[in-house]
């Protein structure tokens, strides 16, 4: 994950020095079907990564909260059956 905010901060960077004017050899690179700049492109691509990355961690968090559940359910269910014995 870190490596996605790494490169996103980069490619932000190369994108406001384009627009400044610093790095103009950048502005006159553009995609010819969307018509947008390399930085523009690279900017999305590096946020659909972070986004992707981040909504499968979430699942595998919620997950891991799920066994944690089950796994206290079970030692409940444990000391429950050895008390009727």
């Amino acid at each position: 994950m870190i490596w996605w905010i790494l490169s996103l901060a980069v490619v932000t960077i190369l994108s406001f020095l384009s627009d400044v004017g610093i790095l103009a050899f950048m502005q006159d690179l553009r995609i010819p079907f969307f018509n947008a700049s390399i930085c523009s492109i690279l900017i999305l691509l590096c946020m659909l990564g972070v986004l992707i990355r981040s909504l499968h961690m979430g699942k595998r968090g919620e997950k891991e909260s799920l066994r944690k559940k089950i796994d206290e359910t079970e030692k409940q269910l444990k000391v429950l059956q050895e008390k009727e014995k």
